[in-house]
């Protein structure tokens, strides 16, 4: 695991700038029009990064005190550690520290606050191509639905309830991605009216075919992304 305080230093400053101040800055604001242009889109991205962002660092909160079954666990390793015989241990007087829970607690939550911040870091730079690529809008749509799988697979795991489950704007990320085929020129605009439950249908059509392409699926890392970044799967 790299972690963040392991980067250099001038990395740091300016990748964590770049998620403060939108992660995805634009330079400018085009004009509205048919076809979105690259500032529309990078626009679109730094609020659903932001907003990722942040359901991450509160899932942290959400960790931070515990809960019965941390409370389970270290009553069970406190038990261990004052009665080893009794709890299998053979009665050998164990040479390691008594279990500290209240700074277990703080590391482990210290820890996944490092690895967000190092996640959207590390990946900030994902849509500065330009013009961007097809390519360049896939990663970001891999990036920004992994890291919404982890956080709901993290709060899961540690048996906690999930506060924020229903607060993803899936219809902007829909709409970031109408946008990014426009873009992209893989789907015409049309001028006719269609209907919501006809429209609704095709998106989805196409956004299932999109997110299978080119490795980026939802629940598959591509080979690239296990050999390059072990350390976050």
């Amino acid at each position: 695991m790299i972690f963040f305080n392991q980067l250099p230093s001038k990395a740091i400053t300016q990748g964590w700038k770049r998620i403060q101040e939108g992660s995805f800055s634009c330079r400018s604001k085009s004009s509205s029009s048919a076809i979105p242009s690259r500032d529309d889109l990078l626009e679109e991205a730094a609020s659903l990064t932001r907003s990722l962002y942040r359901r991450c660092l509160r899932s942290v909160k959400v960790i931070r005190p515990g809960n019965e079954f941390d409370d389970l666990e270290f009553a069970r390793r406190e038990e261990e550690f004052l009665n080893p015989k009794r709890s299998g241990g053979g009665g050998i007087l164990s040479m390691s520290p008594p279990p500290n829970k209240e700074d277990e607690l703080r590391s482990r939550a210290e820890y996944y606050h490092s690895y967000a911040r190092e996640y959207f870091t590390q990946e900030s730079d994902c849509l500065d191509n330009d013009p961007l690529k097809e390519r360049d809008i896939k990663r970001y749509l891999y990036y920004l639905r992994k890291g919404e799988k982890d956080r709901k697979w993290l709060l899961g795991d540690m048996m906690f309830p999930d506060p924020y489950k229903d607060t993803v704007d899936q219809e902007r990320i829909d709409k970031f991605e109408r946008m990014s085929r426009r873009y992209l020129g893989l789907e015409e605009v049309s001028s006719g009216v269609t209907s919501a439950e006809g429209k609704s249908s095709n998106d989805e059509t196409t956004r299932q075919k999109n997110i299978a392409n080119d490795g980026f699926g939802e629940d598959e890392d591509p080979e690239w992304f296990q050999k390059k970044f072990p350390h976050l799967r």
